[in-house]
């Protein structure tokens, strides 16, 4: 992630966020003893859409039990474990963040899944895994904080094994510029590195993969954030939810998006790409 990963770090290194999220699970009347995957879903699902395009992804990716996938930029590792637990096979999650991996860790652990899902705070510029260790790839929006995309790409490419698949789930630009900030990616523009569809497609078949599936999902994006108003007053928020991950300014950041697909600023795109 060249340009100021300081930044970013910072704007995804939440203080005390587990014990927050663990306090915020007893609001709610849940024994610890028996929390699910669906319990934790308002907080750790922090993507277009959440759960319901999780379980679509798993679905079109097509993992199977004897696989090892990686997951980049797996933040808190909802949809790392949900992918485990609905195929059956093992997965890693790296992601920048100190905070969110320790957190996955901790809740992964709660969920007793520590056997399938495992995390590493790192850089997707500089996986610390050998060439064509992974039988899959699973990556959902992550690139927007990734100036150098072509990087990331061929980082994704060296490790999959060939043969085997990445699963792209990411904000791009559109035709409109420039954003509204802040959204839930990026409190300014300092952070937020989006290109239009044509030339991530363009990046992903650089970095030496061919795509086999290309959906455009701007319009389930723009339906989901539809009714979303612009704030006033002080914030109304959840007891759990995924301003825990990225600030109480969540609503703001929310309206911003709805705005940004409104006015053809964002786009939402899902592909598979395949290494030969």
């Amino acid at each position: 992630m060249v340009g100021d990963i300081k930044h970013i770090h910072s704007y995804y290194s939440p203080n005390d966020l587990y014990n927050r999220i663990i306090e915020g699970l007893g609001k709610l009347g849940k024994d610890l003893s028996g929390v699910t995957l669906d319990d934790l879903q308002p907080v750790d699902e922090f993507h277009i859409r959440g759960d319901k395009a999780t379980r679509e992804l798993i679905k079109l990716a097509g993992f199977t039990p004897d696989m090892h996938i990686l997951d980049v930029g797996c933040g808190i590792g909802g949809s790392t474990r949900r992918l485990a637990h609905e195929t059956g096979c093992r997965v890693t999650g790296i992601d920048l963040s100190d905070a969110y991996i320790d957190t996955a860790r901790r809740l992964t652990q709660l969920l007793k899944m520590q056997e399938r899902v495992t995390f590493h705070a790192t850089s997707a510029l500089a996986l610390p895994f050998a060439d064509n260790s992974f039988d899959g790839v699973w990556s959902l929006q992550m690139n927007m904080n990734v100036e150098d995309k072509l990087a990331w790409l061929r980082e994704t490419h060296r490790v999959l094994k060939p043969g085997g698949r990445a699963v792209l789930y990411e904000v791009c630009g559109n035709k409109n510029t420039p954003l509204h900030f802040p959204v839930p990616w990026a409190q300014d523009s300092s952070m937020s590195f989006l290109v239009p569809p044509a030339a991530f497609r363009e990046l992903i078949t650089a970095a030496g993969f061919e795509i086999a599936v290309w959906n455009d999902r701007t319009e389930l994006a723009r339906k989901a954030f539809a009714d979303v108003q612009k704030p006033a007053g002080k914030p109304d928020l959840p007891v759990l939810g995924v301003y825990m991950l990225v600030g109480d300014d969540i609503q703001a950041k929310a309206y911003n998006l709805h705005r940004n697909l409104e006015e053809e600023r964002v786009s939402l795109v899902e592909t598979v790409a395949l290494k030969s």
